[in-house]
């Protein structure tokens, strides 16, 4: 301290030695006395003593191990007590724990160290044979002069090691799929600490591969996590306890049900429903999975939009662009039944199949499709639901949008070809006929490219044609017809139109190839032919041309007709004349004809041999006839005479036999007036 101190406060007691107020003290950052007397004129000084101020705050305490401690019979015991107080703070730390009046190997061992913030006292307690009955609390007990902490830790002491395990939730333990987390928890009390397996369907847990793709892992607690849970996780779980020094082991088994919630597969693939054609019968399918196995379930509801508010209009809207449809707003729904039913409905089958997983299928069955309406697949178990909706839309034309050429889509050059699109009123309306820039086919270096139907008009050419609305099938129908199509007219037409429900456009192509007409021409022509009389004649008349030619026979320029004996085949190309005679010979010719004109072939036919050839022929037919008519009624004859005989020879037989049964009692009893044969 700089200067004297001053006197007022101080107090001289011969004991203590000199006291001054504390605020003297507590002014100066740093003070240093000393004690100067004078005797007899001389100086005496003692040593500097340096003032530092102490506290009595205590900052922290811990115990350590912070955790319970347990141990075996005969171990050593130690615990930590560690106090951060203010600097150079009075302290006292004091245990109190069972068996300390009476238990020898106790050991206290006190420790003081000054830090740079604070001073730390420490407290060793160390037992170094625990029994038994050192088992409880452990209660550390630090006090200063103006504050008191307690801590307390408990100590348990084994009499020997132990494995008891049991089940926290059961048995069987469910759990849905889809979870981020599970786990699997088991109740286990056990000292030392045993070692802990898993096992999944006999298989050790470390070498499964979901273990590998670290999905499952093992806690310290020994339970088991499984991560993302799928259904796959399901089966029989076993969980092993055991401590190798002690040999001592338990087991336990636990049955993991892994439960799915319903999930129709139509709804994942469905595409935009396509209409069904009116009086057809009709399966719809909905095949759901999940576990348990769902049940399912068919209702209806009228055709007509849900009743919602402009909010979820633009939602549904915006759904059912992206795919997905919130049909499940929609109200109204009925139970399907014979009596409210607009569709016969033939029978409703549900059945049960096994892949890998459960699976469940239900078959609508509509015996005639009449009238459009929305149809709800429902699949629920005790998990979740799932719905499918299907829009039954019910049409005279196939798919709601097709389109015809008659008379093909191969015509002839100047024949008359109608292109006709029609369209379902339920689903399409603007329709519009446009054929096709054979340069939009391609890009600038030649390569074939594809075309939006959106923008097909960019490339098209307009046909004008007016489209008519057919009341009976709710449809619309655009005609555009060619009187009397040209080469020049051959090319890709196309027929567009708008949904009603998304409001895309769909297109239709058809390629119109014009064959052009080709004048006949003879692949073979007629050749000579020299017929003995009565064998047979043929000759083929091999033309072609576009269209196929009309065939025509002339026998020395005369027309050449079917009667009996000549017969004209396969459209007059084949002529055949059976058993030929001498005024068949002659000049024949083929014509044929079509638009473009007509050819002509012909051949001569020469007729040899003599007409009593055919009648030397003719006798031997007849007396051939002759003799097998005689043989036959010969064959006749001897069979009715065998037959007369065996006859007679019965009838003589039976009548033996009355004449000998007469002298007899077995007679058998006839009643009067009947007859016996």
């Amino acid at each position: 301290y700089s200067g004297p101190l001053e006197t007022s406060g101080m107090k001289w007691d011969n004991k203590q030695g000199w006291s001054f107020p504390r605020y003297v003290i507590d002014s100066a950052p740093m003070v240093i006395v000393a004690c100067l007397v004078t005797l007899e004129g001389k100086q005496y000084s003692s040593d500097n003593y340096f003032i530092h101020t102490t506290g009595s705050k205590i900052y922290e305490v811990k115990l350590f191990p912070e955790e319970p401690v347990e141990l075996m019979v005969g171990e050593s015991l130690t615990l930590n007590c560690t106090a951060m107080v203010e600097f150079n703070a009075g302290v006292d730390i004091q245990w109190s724990y069972p068996g300390k009046q009476m238990n020898s190997w106790v050991e206290t061992k006190p420790q003081r160290e000054a830090l740079s913030h604070a001073t730390e006292a420490v407290q060793v307690l160390t037992i170094h044979r625990v029994n038994v009955t050192d088992t409880g609390p452990y209660i550390c007990n630090v006090s200063s002069m103006e504050a008191t902490e307690i801590l307390q830790t408990q100590v348990i002491v084994h009499e020997r090691p132990f494995i008891n395990l049991d089940y926290r939730d059961g048995p069987v333990v469910e759990v849905t799929a889809g979870q981020p987390s599970f786990k699997l928890q088991l109740n286990v009390s056990a000292f030392p600490t045993p070692e802990t397996q898993w096992f999944k369907d006999g298989v050790l847990m470390n070498q499964r591969p979901e273990f590998k793709k670290k999905r499952i892992r093992m806690h310290s607690n020994h339970a088991l996590e499984i991560k993302d849970v799928c259904q796959e996780d399901a089966g029989l779980y076993m969980v092993v306890l055991k401590n190798s020094a002690t040999l001592l082991e338990r087991r336990l088994n636990i049955t993991l049900v892994v439960n799915v919630p319903p999930e129709i597969y139509e709804k994942k693939a469905a595409a935009p429903s396509s209409p069904y054609r009116s009086g057809s019968s009709q399966t719809l399918k909905c095949t759901a999975s999940g576990f348990p196995v769902p049940n399912i379930s068919w209702k209806w509801r009228a055709w007509g939009p849900c009743v919602v508010n402009s909010t979820e209009k633009r939602l549904v809207q915006r759904d059912r662009k992206s795919g997905s449809d919130r049909i499940a707003d929609c109200q109204n729904w009925q139970d399907i039944n014979s009596e409210n039913a607009v569709n016969e409905i033939e029978s409703v089958e549900t059945s049960e199949v096994m892949d890998n997983q459960e699976k469940i299928v239900s078959r609508l069955q509509i015996r005639n499709a009449s009238v459009s309406v929305i149809y709800k697949c429902s699949a629920e178990n005790k998990v979740g639901k799932d719905e499918f909706p299907i829009y039954f839309y019910v049409t005279t034309i196939p798919e709601g949008f097709s389109v015809t050429v008659h008379p093909s889509e191969n015509p002839l050059e100047q024949e008359k070809v109608s292109l006709s699109c029609s369209a379902d009123n339920y689903t399409y309306d603007q329709l519009h006929w446009y054929r096709l820039n054979p340069q939009a086919l391609q890009d600038q270096q030649g390569k074939s490219q594809g075309l939006d139907c959106s923008t097909v008009h960019h490339y098209a050419e307009a046909l004008q044609a007016e489209p008519s609305f057919q009341q009976h099938s709710n449809s619309w129908v655009l005609d555009f017809t060619m009187e009397a199509i040209r080469l020049q007219d051959e090319g890709h037409y196309v027929c567009k139109a708008q949904g009603r429900r998304s409001e895309e456009k769909q297109c239709l192509f058809r390629y119109i190839s014009v064959k052009a007409l080709e004048a006949p021409r003879y692949k073979r022509s007629l050749t000579n032919q020299t017929v003995n009389i009565t064998e047979s004649l043929r000759m083929e008349c091999d033309v072609e041309g576009r269209p196929l030619p009309r065939l025509s026979w002339f026998k020395d320029n005369q027309p050449l007709h079917q009667m009996s004996g000549i017969q004209l085949q396969d459209s007059n190309r084949t002529l055949s004349i059976q058993r030929v005679t001498e005024e068949d010979a002659g000049l024949y010719t083929c014509t044929a004809c079509n638009q473009r004109g007509c050819v002509h072939s012909s051949a001569a036919v020469r007729v040899i041999g003599s007409s009593d050839k055919a009648n030397v022929e003719i006798v031997i037919l007849i007396g051939t006839g002759v003799i097998a008519v005689f043989f036959w009624a010969l064959l006749i004859l001897i069979f009715c005479n065998v037959k007369r005989v065996a006859y007679l020879r019965s009838i003589r037989e039976i009548k033996e036999c009355l004449v000998g049964c007469q002298g007899t009692k077995d007679v058998l009893p006839v009643s009067s007036g009947v007859p016996v044969h």
